[in-house]
């Protein structure tokens, strides 16, 4: 197959339209990467929390949301060569934890078949009475004392970010005392391959742009965060610039290595499970793997959205991971949520349209061609 660079014309046609509806605050960053190039495209412009022009570089930090699920799902496939168990559950690491959780397999945690809601949404401690900042011992109580029951782990997919704030719980268990969750995503993913990313507790807000939320074409600006954070940081927490994300899209087609997490790349991005979801997409490790169909190639793929942000990061599917380098990939940050072209979030619209170009392949409105529609895309939960 030959891979061709996608030209600024294309990306530019791409984006116009969004920028057209908001010429003041609107951002786009697109990273792709082929078998001989690759490049960081910026667009639009960024404003501060406070209205005012904020710098807009390869550097700029964004929430990437659940594009944060495939960190976590990195450092369980690092850490889980730890535990001797071959089928541990949730209780096997001391959670102090109510019952009903204990025997939840763990790996389902991070491959969305673990029966979690997706989150604490009709709980007694939600907000208002959630306390703030929502911490790991907060979701912790709130698993001790609620009377949810999960649904059969390992028989359905659903999408439930309560159940990676429990892995982000469960990792500096196994990693020993005085391990965190955060520490633990630094010293071996964000140090290793020396990325800049951080979690959003430990961002300063002033550096971040003003997010903008989108109802019918109408753009409202929205305080950055999540009222979940920071017991939600394996679930979404993570805030990366352009750069960090290009190394991320780097090391997962194989094309950036690492002698401890390059060996990861075949179990993340294998089938975990016989479980699919509803749009026939099966489940790796944090990602989703998409078969090549009549209507679209295959592809590994994870998407993210926060109030303000969304994100994307797709690639063409290796061989033999971690051997054999993928052969194009894509990334998309914006501070942007809820924007779509006709039915498809323009995360995954314009994402998939660069592999298209990239393929040789048309640009296509059709959401069936895209990973998954508007309307399977939340089936279960929103990411």
């Amino acid at each position: 197959m030959s891979i061709i660079e996608p030209t600024t014309e294309q990306l530019d046609n791409l984006v116009a339209p969004y920028l057209a509806q908001q010429s003041q605050g609107l951002g786009f960053a697109i990273g792709y990467v082929g078998p001989d190039f690759q490049n960081i495209y910026l667009a639009g412009n960024l404003l501060n929390q406070n209205g005012f022009a904020l710098p807009f570089t390869s550097d700029t930090p964004f929430e990437i949301a659940s594009v944060s699920k495939t960190f976590t799902a990195t450092l369980y496939a690092l850490l889980i060569q730890q535990v001797t168990d071959p089928s541990p559950v949730v209780g096997d690491f001391g959670l102090d934890i109510a019952q009903q959780f204990n025997a939840i397999p763990l790996v389902s945690l991070i491959n969305y078949t673990s029966g979690l809601p997706t989150d604490n949404a009709n709980a007694r401690d939600y907000l208002p009475y959630l306390a703030q900042p929502y911490s790991t011992q907060g979701m912790l109580g709130y698993l001790s004392m609620n009377a949810l029951h999960p649904q059969v782990p390992d028989a359905t997919y659903r999408y439930s970010n309560l159940a990676f704030g429990i892995m982000g719980a469960v990792l500096p268990t196994i990693a020993g005392e005085g391990s965190t969750f955060e520490n633990l995503a630094a010293t071996y993913i964000f140090d290793r391959l020396s990325m800049s990313s951080k979690f959003f507790d430990e961002v300063r807000i002033n550096h971040l742009p003003r997010g903008f939320d989108y109802s019918q074409n109408v753009a409202s600006p929205v305080q950055p965060g999540w009222p979940f954070f920071p017991a939600y940081n394996g679930a979404g927490g993570i805030v990366a610039s352009p750069n960090d994300m290009m190394t991320w899209l780097r090391f997962n087609m194989g094309l950036q290595t690492d002698p401890i997490l390059s060996p990861l790349l075949p179990a993340l991005q294998s089938p975990s499970t016989t479980v699919t979801t509803p749009w026939k997409d099966s489940l790796g490790l944090g990602w989703f793997l998409t078969p090549e169909t009549t209507d679209t190639f295959a592809c590994v793929w994870k998407d993210g959205d926060l109030a303000g942000y969304s994100s994307f990061m797709a690639f063409l599917p290796s061989s033999d991971p971690g051997t054999d380098a993928s052969q194009a990939g894509v990334f998309f940050l914006s501070n942007a949520g809820g924007l779509f072209n006709g039915d498809a979030e323009i995360s995954a619209y314009i994402s998939y349209n660069v592999l298209r170009i990239m393929q040789g392949l048309e640009q296509t409105e059709n959401s069936r061609s895209f990973p998954r529609s508007s309307i399977s895309r939340h089936v279960g939960a929103t990411s």
